[in-house]
């Protein structure tokens, strides 16, 4: 399972947790990835129709291609896109981790 979907899960459970301490539910199981994968894949599933996989992936290839030119990604762009070129990598880089959840 990726990096994200752990995240994803790992996320839910402190919430429930915290929702459960609240005295607003009460967790039945001592699995907690037992409620927090069906709820992690609702989540993923509700947000599949922003953009496909490969959209994410083409999206993330052309900021790293971008940014990897000096003469494209020149002393301008941070005014023109708001980003410096290591933002935009970072950018890059979570597209990229979207692509694979």
């Amino acid at each position: 399972m990726s990096n994200g979907s752990d995240n994803i899960k790992q996320a839910l459970a402190q919430a429930l947790v915290k929702v459960e301490a609240g005295g607003d539910i009460v967790i039945a199981t001592s699995v907690i990835d037992n409620v927090t994968e069906p709820l992690a894949e609702a989540i993923k599933a509700a947000y599949a129709g922003v953009f496909t996989t490969q959209e994410l992936a083409a999206l993330s290839n052309l900021v790293f291609q971008a940014t990897s030119d000096d003469k494209f990604y020149d002393w301008e762009m941070p005014t023109l896109v708001g980003y410096t070129c290591e933002e935009m990598q970072r950018l890059g880089e979570k597209l990229r981790a979207l692509a694979v959840l």
